[in-house]
């Protein structure tokens, strides 16, 4: 067992005294516990990177699985309609995790100073979503940022180092040719995940793909496909979606009423909303937001 390891989930496990994501006092990070295996439900993947120490995260994405057994790290750096489960895991084995919410900025400060040392790195498309082993540096890392919730004077300072450094030891790794082209400007992979940025600023907008297209510097053609590539669906599909789950969190986490909460996402069809809503969570918004306040669901996924 890896000494750095154990001190990790000891920390977090003193941070989570019930099960659920919860703050730490570093903006930005937190702390996650989960101790009663999950069905697979769908889901908002938020853009993140998370140090999985304890359980296991699957994540199924169109028909593609994506699981890797602990100390693993999943970082997405795009919001994603999933479907998700927590597997394996119990009141005394519960899945304990890491979460920092994803930081473009140092992303992408990284990501330059390590294109000036390998700059020929050659752009492969694919998904933007990566599961891997998380090193014993990059445990380390994380050990030495939760350290700081315990000194957040310190924290203001020497917080965005330590999570430059978890950014650096994941670029440095196999996924970090795909994840560095996400934030290369210009590059074609970047180019898709500023149009999914601009989905998730307008859900309650129509699509256009002309725009999206002609926005990314591609023919429609090409667009869609690259699109596809990364999220698994099409624009159309990831806007409805996201569309969907938001307006679930609505009704769950805020109160609203479905009608209200349709609208809210750019549905101006009652009767659309709730036959979109049956077919993709399998019940009525009534039914389905009933039984999850009932059960204290968390509709949020890390």
């Amino acid at each position: 067992m890896i000494p750095g390891r154990d001190q990790l989930k000891e920390l977090i496990a003193q941070w989570c005294p019930s099960d659920g994501v919860h703050a730490s006092p570093v903006p930005g990070i937190s702390c996650i516990k989960v101790s009663r295996s999950q069905q697979r439900a769908k889901r908002h993947w938020r853009a993140s990177f998370c140090i999985v120490v304890q359980g296991t995260k699957e994540i199924l994405l169109e028909g593609q699985v994506y699981r890797e057994r602990e100390p693993h790290y999943i970082v997405s750096p795009i919001d994603l309609p999933v479907t998700s489960r927590v597997a394996g895991v119990s009141p005394a084995q519960p899945l304990l995790c890491l979460k920092m919410d994803f930081d473009a900025v140092a992303l992408r400060e990284v990501a330059a100073q390590l294109d000036r040392a390998r700059p020929d790195d050659i752009e492969r498309p694919g998904r933007a979503i990566f599961i891997g082993k998380a090193s014993d540096r990059m445990l380390d890392a994380a050990l030495r940022l939760g350290a700081l919730f315990v000194t957040p004077d310190d924290a203001t300072v020497l917080a965005p180092l330590v999570r430059k450094e978890l950014i650096f030891h994941l670029l440095r790794g196999p996924d970090g040719p795909a994840i560095r082209q996400l934030v290369r400007a210009g590059s074609q992979a970047h180019r898709i995940a500023e149009a999914v940025y601009r989905l998730q600023a307008s859900l309650d907008e129509d699509v256009d793909i002309a725009a999206l297209a002609r926005a990314a510097g591609m023919s429609r053609a090409a667009f869609f496909k690259r699109f596809k590539e990364a999220t698994a669906m099409s624009p159309l599909q990831y806007q409805k979606r996201l569309r969907l789950l938001e307006a679930r969190r609505l009704m769950v986490e805020e109160g609203a009423g479905a009608e209200v909460s349709a609208f809210r996402v750019g549905y101006t069809s009652a009767s659309q909303f709730s036959r979109e809503y049956s077919r993709m969570f399998g019940d009525s918004p009534l039914r389905d937001t009933r039984a999850l306040k009932q059960t204290a669901a968390v509709v949020e996924d890390m």
